[in-house]
């Protein structure tokens, strides 16, 4: 990946509103990000990224979640294994939260949000945090959310140890590390090596994967501190 500087990370972005596109750049470069490319469209990013490699973050303001943008933005995440993506859509609801997590995006977020919160949001994605609306565990057991084929077939969730389905539960209840660090008592190293592990025997791609596996697994979302 393209990197720009110690504290800054490279950003693509992917939207055909030019207009909204130059905004998002002047907010992402006073943010700490330094935008190398902007493209109109996913088959142009897809393009841009096989000829010259990706960015650290690809941001893709969701259009009309087609199944051609969707095979595209699969494409993109092949060619991009490295990057964290991130769709923002105008109604981030059951069918693009859906489109997201099978395109194996790691966020989604409100096209409408505020600039500030934009930063906040895109910074945590950026350390591995969670980034996905406030009611994924309402969308995710909706009707609107296809689960098989968000995905892959995962084992059981009993090859997971006790701590590491408290890792699931705490992160269902939309704890940052931070977080869930405290109210385990151990250090966020440590919560960031459990996240690595519970990845690995789920075969999840990302938080959001994983959170859509706990759930099909009956795994409750924890209310809080030593839950």
């Amino acid at each position: 990946m393209d990197g720009v500087g110690m504290n800054t990370w490279s950003a693509m972005l992917i939207d055909s509103d030019r207009l909204f596109c130059a905004g998002l750049r002047a907010l992402l470069e006073n943010h700490g990000f330094h935008v190398i490319r902007e493209c109109g469209g996913l088959a142009e990013a897809v393009s841009a990224v096989r000829q010259h490699g990706s960015a650290d973050l690809v941001l893709l303001c969701m259009q009309g979640g087609t199944a051609e943008e969707l095979a595209q933005l699969k494409r993109l995440r092949g060619l991009a294994q490295d990057a964290r993506i991130v769709v923002m859509a105008t109604d981030p609801k059951a069918q693009s939260l859906s489109w997201a997590l099978q395109a194996g995006a790691d966020g989604l977020l409100d096209k409408s949000m505020s600039a500030e919160a934009l930063h906040r949001a895109l910074h945590l994605v950026m350390l591995d945090e969670a980034v996905f609306p406030s009611t994924v565990t309402e969308l995710l057991t909706g009707n609107g959310v296809d689960l098989s084929m968000a995905v892959r077939a995962m084992p059981a969730s009993n090859d997971l140890s006790k701590r590491e389905i408290q890792i699931l539960r705490c992160l269902l209840g939309g704890q940052s590390n931070k977080v869930i660090a405290r109210n385990l008592n151990i250090t966020e190293s440590t919560v960031k090596m459990h996240f690595k592990n519970v990845m690995r025997k789920i075969n999840a791609q990302n938080r959001t994967q994983a959170a859509v596996w706990a759930i099909q697994h009956g795994i409750a979302p924890s209310a809080g501190a030593g839950s």
